[in-house]
């Protein structure tokens, strides 16, 4: 059965705890999306491009310019036509280089 955006995730419940642990949310962002397939997603293009870091990036960099970009490319935010495969391209850049870094 192929996963469904919201798997793992807690909706949102005013009457108990909110939006649920935050370790929850990021735990199942993690699994979203492994290594195998970031690259396959970005191809020959270089993570460090995509996200517009030097290769001597912080993890906090990291985060920082993943924010900025996934703000800017969102296709909620953005009507270009080509927001969808662009956010593809960041969050595998972003999942590669956060394994990269923390390593």
């Amino acid at each position: 059965m192929a996963k469904g955006f919201m798997d793992g995730y807690k909706t949102y419940n005013p009457k108990t705890e909110g939006y649920g642990d935050p370790n929850q949310w990021r735990d199942s962002f993690n699994k979203r999306m492994g290594s195998k397939e970031a690259k396959i997603i970005l191809g020959e293009n270089d993570p460090y491009f995509i996200l517009e870091l030097s290769t001597n990036a912080t993890l906090s960099e990291l985060k920082s310019q993943y924010r900025k970009m996934a703000m800017k490319w969102h296709p909620d935010k953005n009507i270009d036509t080509d927001t969808t495969e662009q956010m593809k391209k960041i969050v595998a850049a972003y999942t590669l280089l956060l394994k990269k870094i923390k390593n």
